[in-house]
């Protein structure tokens, strides 16, 4: 599982009152929290990216956090606020999970709604809204029993594990489609996301370790599959040049085939499904330019049953792609500036590229 919860954050969840849910006279600008369920946080939180989790959807939401200071400097009672507008103008497209949490419960027939809450390995909070007789309602009372007014959920309960199972299976499977394209994003540096306003830094860099670690086992399973194929004599010869440590070669194989012709291979891997766009580099689009006799073997599903498609005719998009680059390229040269490096996506569905069937690895 990409996220996970932090190990040293304690579940925390309250009945909603009138007063949280914004019904009351008083004019409640906040709901208060449970003091322990925070010390999980290596820093002092007061606005902070959240996600608000509420049947089967997950919002990224405002959390701004107040809190009471003790005289020893430490914090207690922290309570998120609705936020004032003027606040709110600092975050585009975003709201105070207060707001939200009280704009669903408004759009609803009459309940009791639990709010529980927790955080993430990147410390990034996480609140669950749950309707009384929900899914997830039922789902948490078979875990842990009926639910109190406010509690714990407490590492030493017996509980505990399966309530960690749930809440991670919940997270992940509804961030699933911005964990794809934090794949996407460890290739490309590139922070524009569809499924996430801001993609939090800790997000990025465990991405890009994670998919190094991607590249290495799609290269280990093309290596075992051209073994596989040289002991059935339908190739010559194979060296994986990445094997020891990375060449910085624009391939991953030199394959010779059973007519001495010399062929190169990029193993282009992803965790998801075959539709995922492969990220090529100016310089991997360059040598197949001048490098016809270049497949692309693409690995996917590892996180599955890792599955192999091989495309021979990758060529057909770096020759408009190059080539089109070289002409502008040249026109930003005549303004005094350099093009360094770029990344290009490619969906391996594109009309003109052609892979072979599918093989099961």
């Amino acid at each position: 599982m990409f996220f996970k919860i932090h190990d040293n954050a304690t579940i925390g969840y309250k009945l909603l009152s009138d007063a949280d849910l914004g019904k009351s006279f008083g004019n409640t600008t906040h709901i208060g929290l449970l003091s322990e369920t925070f010390d999980f946080s290596s820093q002092y939180h007061k606005e902070t990216s959240s996600q608000l989790i509420y049947k089967q959807t997950t919002m990224e939401v405002i959390s701004f956090l107040d809190y009471i200071q003790n005289p020893n400097g430490s914090y207690r009672s922290p309570k998120i606020r609705s936020a004032r507008n003027a606040e709110l103008l600092l975050y585009p497209n975003r709201t105070s999970v207060v707001r939200k949490i009280r704009e669903i419960a408004s759009n609803e027939n009459p309940s009791e709604w639990f709010l529980l809450w927790f955080g993430l390995e990147n410390e990034e909070l996480v609140f669950l809204l749950i309707k009384k007789d929900t899914e997830d309602y039922q789902e948490i009372v078979s875990i842990i029993g009926e639910l109190k007014r406010n509690d714990t959920i407490k590492t030493t309960s017996s509980s505990f594990p399966k309530v960690i199972n749930f809440l991670n299976t919940k997270v992940n499977t509804l961030n699933f489609s911005y964990i794809e394209e934090l794949e996407l994003l460890a290739q490309t540096h590139q922070e524009e996301l569809k499924h996430r306003i801001k993609p939090k830094r800790y997000d990025i860099e465990k991405a890009q370790k994670l998919f190094q670690k991607i590249g290495k086992k799609g290269e280990e399973l093309v290596n075992e599959h051209l073994a596989k194929l040289k002991v059935a004599n339908q190739i010559k010869n194979f060296i994986w040049v990445n094997k020891s440590n990375e060449s910085g070669f624009p391939y991953d194989f030199e394959i010779t085939n059973n007519s001495n012709q010399l062929i190169y291979s990029d193993a282009k891997s992803t965790s998801y499904k075959f539709e995922q766009k492969i990220i090529f580099s100016f310089q991997e689009l360059k040598f197949i330019q001048q490098n016809n006799n270049y497949l692309i073997h693409r690995v996917y599903g590892l996180n599955e049953t890792p599955k192999l498609r091989i495309c021979n005719n990758i060529e057909t998009i770096s020759h408009d792609f190059v080539n089109e680059l070289n002409t502008f390229s040249t026109k930003v040269k005549q303004t005094g500036l350099n093009l360094n490096s770029m990344k290009v996506s490619i969906n391996p569905n594109y009309k003109t590229l052609k892979f072979e069937n599918e093989i099961i690895l």
